[in-house]
Protein backbone atom coordinates (compact mmCIF):
# COMPACT_ATOMS: atom_id res chain seq x y z
CA UNK A 1 0.00 0.00 0.00
CA UNK A 2 1.12 3.52 -0.69
CA UNK A 3 0.68 5.99 2.11
CA UNK A 4 1.45 9.59 2.73
CA UNK A 5 4.57 10.30 4.75
CA UNK A 6 3.03 13.47 6.17
CA UNK A 7 -0.33 15.19 6.28
CA UNK A 8 -1.28 17.88 3.79
CA UNK A 9 -0.14 21.44 4.35
CA UNK A 10 -3.63 22.49 5.45
CA UNK A 11 -3.44 20.12 8.41
CA UNK A 12 -0.07 21.14 9.84
CA UNK A 13 -1.62 22.98 12.77
CA UNK A 14 -2.98 19.69 14.10
CA UNK A 15 -0.86 16.57 14.34
CA UNK A 16 -2.80 13.54 13.21
CA UNK A 17 -2.35 10.01 14.44
CA UNK A 18 -3.31 8.60 11.04
CA UNK A 19 -2.83 9.05 7.32
CA UNK A 20 -4.60 7.74 4.23
CA UNK A 21 -3.24 4.72 2.36
CA UNK A 22 -4.28 3.22 -0.96
CA UNK A 23 -3.12 0.14 -2.80
CA UNK A 24 -2.55 0.54 -6.51
CA UNK A 25 -5.64 -0.65 -8.36
CA UNK A 26 -8.03 -0.28 -5.40
CA UNK A 27 -10.95 2.12 -5.71
CA UNK A 28 -11.01 2.84 -1.97
CA UNK A 29 -8.65 4.40 0.55
CA UNK A 30 -7.64 2.94 3.87
CA UNK A 31 -6.51 4.55 7.09
CA UNK A 32 -3.03 3.86 8.45
CA UNK A 33 -2.46 4.60 12.13
CA UNK A 34 0.97 6.23 12.46
CA UNK A 35 1.48 6.47 16.23
CA UNK A 36 0.50 4.88 19.51
CA UNK A 37 -0.29 1.29 20.39
CA UNK A 38 -1.95 0.64 17.00
CA UNK A 39 0.89 2.08 14.93
CA UNK A 40 1.15 0.51 11.44
CA UNK A 41 -2.39 -0.97 11.48
CA UNK A 42 -4.12 -0.33 8.15
CA UNK A 43 -7.90 -0.68 7.93
CA UNK A 44 -10.89 0.47 5.94
CA UNK A 45 -14.40 1.43 6.95
CA UNK A 46 -17.46 -0.38 5.69
CA UNK A 47 -21.01 0.80 6.28
CA UNK A 48 -21.24 3.92 8.46
CA UNK A 49 -24.49 5.16 10.00
CA UNK A 50 -25.85 7.12 12.92
CA UNK A 51 -28.10 5.39 15.44
CA UNK A 52 -31.80 6.14 15.06
CA UNK A 53 -32.10 7.62 18.58
CA UNK A 54 -29.99 9.78 20.87
CA UNK A 55 -28.62 8.35 24.07
CA UNK A 56 -29.91 9.53 27.45
CA UNK A 57 -26.95 11.94 27.50
CA UNK A 58 -28.04 13.52 24.21
CA UNK A 59 -25.33 11.89 22.10
CA UNK A 60 -25.94 10.38 18.68
CA UNK A 61 -24.02 7.08 18.50
CA UNK A 62 -22.15 6.25 15.32
CA UNK A 63 -22.22 2.69 14.03
CA UNK A 64 -19.67 1.40 11.56
CA UNK A 65 -18.08 -1.73 10.19
CA UNK A 66 -14.38 -2.03 9.48
CA UNK A 67 -11.92 -4.46 7.97
CA UNK A 68 -8.28 -4.66 9.03
CA UNK A 69 -6.08 -4.87 5.95
CA UNK A 70 -2.67 -5.08 7.70
CA UNK A 71 -1.73 -5.70 11.31
CA UNK A 72 2.06 -6.18 11.28
CA UNK A 73 2.43 -5.97 15.07
CA UNK A 74 -0.47 -8.37 15.71
CA UNK A 75 -2.31 -5.99 18.07
CA UNK A 76 -5.88 -6.61 19.25
CA UNK A 77 -8.08 -4.97 16.59
CA UNK A 78 -11.31 -6.43 17.99
CA UNK A 79 -11.12 -4.65 21.33
CA UNK A 80 -13.37 -1.82 22.47
CA UNK A 81 -10.25 0.36 22.77
CA UNK A 82 -9.43 -0.16 19.08
CA UNK A 83 -13.04 0.51 18.02
CA UNK A 84 -12.99 3.72 20.08
CA UNK A 85 -9.71 4.78 18.44
CA UNK A 86 -10.95 4.25 14.90
CA UNK A 87 -14.35 5.73 15.82
CA UNK A 88 -12.58 8.93 16.89
CA UNK A 89 -10.64 8.94 13.61
CA UNK A 90 -13.87 8.42 11.67
CA UNK A 91 -15.52 11.39 13.38
CA UNK A 92 -12.48 13.55 12.62
CA UNK A 93 -12.44 12.51 8.95
CA UNK A 94 -16.19 13.12 8.62
CA UNK A 95 -15.95 16.57 10.25
CA UNK A 96 -13.16 17.58 7.87
CA UNK A 97 -15.04 16.30 4.82
CA UNK A 98 -18.24 18.06 5.88
CA UNK A 99 -16.30 21.29 6.37
CA UNK A 100 -14.68 20.94 2.93
CA UNK A 101 -18.01 20.06 1.24
CA UNK A 102 -16.79 16.57 0.32
CA UNK A 103 -19.38 14.71 2.39
CA UNK A 104 -23.11 14.94 2.79
CA UNK A 105 -25.29 13.09 5.25
CA UNK A 106 -28.48 11.48 3.99
CA UNK A 107 -31.33 9.95 5.93
CA UNK A 108 -31.73 6.39 4.69
CA UNK A 109 -35.10 6.03 6.42
CA UNK A 110 -36.81 8.44 4.05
Amino acid sequence: MNSQTKNSHTDQTKRKSYTFAQREGDDFSCIKIVEGEYKEVIYKYGKVQFASKETAGGRMPLRFNYEVMKNPNNVDTKSENFRNKIGDILVEVMEEQLKDGKLSIINSEE
